[in-house]
């Protein structure tokens, strides 16, 4: 089950709601209780690869902190 981020368009405070399959309940606001919340594009930590090179999946310079061996 997904965590997804929803905006508050009242107030501005972003929440979060776990969303189970064909859940269409309306969101409502956890900070001011409005009810009209847009989905936010939510942020990922990727996965470290196992082995030789411990440099992320998404690294493309050597300026992460992962790519030192």
């Amino acid at each position: 089950m997904p965590i997804y981020e929803y905006k508050c368009d009242q107030c501005g405070k972003i929440s979060e709601f776990l969303v189970t399959f064909g859940d269409t309940r309306a969101k409502t606001c956890s900070h001011c209780g409005a009810k009209k919340l847009h989905k936010q594009l939510s942020v990922f930590a990727p996965r470290i690869k196992e082995g030789d090179s411990k440099k992320c999946l998404g690294c493309t310079d050597n300026t992460c902190p992962h790519s030192a061996q």
